[in-house]
């Protein structure tokens, strides 16, 4: 009996494991151009700054649960991607494998429906709590690497070492969870509206904004920015159809 019991825990263990996601994934766009995700586990983190340590849309500071896991691109969307699906390239500071900028939010879901055209699978922006989740790590710090402004410049692009424009993606650290440039090189589109005072009554789980507002939710700082506009918690916004040189995408890759 005793045999059959642990016959049995183990190929439950063995179905466990089958069912879980794999800690990374990659897509392919043709043309030997490939997406790469990295699994990002549900957990709980404070989210926001404390008050009086940021700008005044960032507190009150409160927990929030990310209830499931979810891929997020392992780096920014790169030029030669966008390219690949949509077929021309608005960037002011080209490199093929520099992140595509001058995209505006409403340019960003036309290419999400072309990755998922191209790929069968399903693809979103990230929402702004799994945005701030991912780049923390784990960290509580003002950025992934802790509190340390001089530390920043080994994981980010930023107005101190950029020299005025991008910069290939990856070629900084990664944070905890294997993410490159969350600081840095280029903000990024949220799936959210910007609210000024969202915290006031975010959900505790799986808080997301309106879907579409006057102005959505970028995130993470640029290649001209402060170390302070570049912090986990700093909030920033542009109209839908904004496209400046200092925003691009990072995609969340949907089960």
């Amino acid at each position: 009996m005793r045999r059959f019991g642990a016959l049995i825990a183990a190929l439950a263990a063995l179905a466990a494991r089958a069912a879980a996601p794999a800690p990374a994934a990659a897509v392919d766009l043709g043309g030997g151009i490939r997406m790469d995700f990295v699994l990002i586990p549900a957990g709980s983190f404070q989210m926001g700054s404390p008050e009086n340590a940021g700008g005044d849309d960032e507190s009150p500071r409160h927990a929030v649960t990310i209830s499931r896991p979810f891929y997020l691109g392992k780096f920014e969307v790169t030029q030669e991607q966008w390219q690949a699906l949509m077929g021309s390239n608005p960037s002011r500071f080209h490199g093929a494998r520099r992140p595509v900028e001058n995209v505006s939010w409403n340019d960003c879901r036309r290419f999400l429906a072309r990755l998922a055209e191209r790929t069968g699978r399903r693809f979103a922006l990230p929402t702004e709590a799994q945005w701030e989740y991912a780049c923390r790590a784990g960290s509580a710090g003002a950025w992934s690497s802790g509190d340390d402004s001089a530390r920043l410049g080994d994981y980010a692009w930023y107005g101190a070492n950029s020299g005025g424009a991008t910069h290939r993606v990856g070629s900084k650290r990664p944070n905890a969870w294997g993410l490159y440039d969350m600081e840095g090189n280029v903000q990024e589109w949220c799936s959210d509206a910007y609210a000024k005072h969202a915290y006031d009554s975010s959900p505790a789980v799986d808080p997301a904004g309106p879907p579409l507002g006057p102005s959505m939710v970028c995130r993470g700082g640029a290649w001209s920015d402060s170390p302070e506009t570049v912090r986990c918690a700093y909030r920033n916004c542009d109209g839908p159809d904004g496209a400046t040189p200092g925003i691009g995408l990072r995609c969340v890759m949907l089960p």
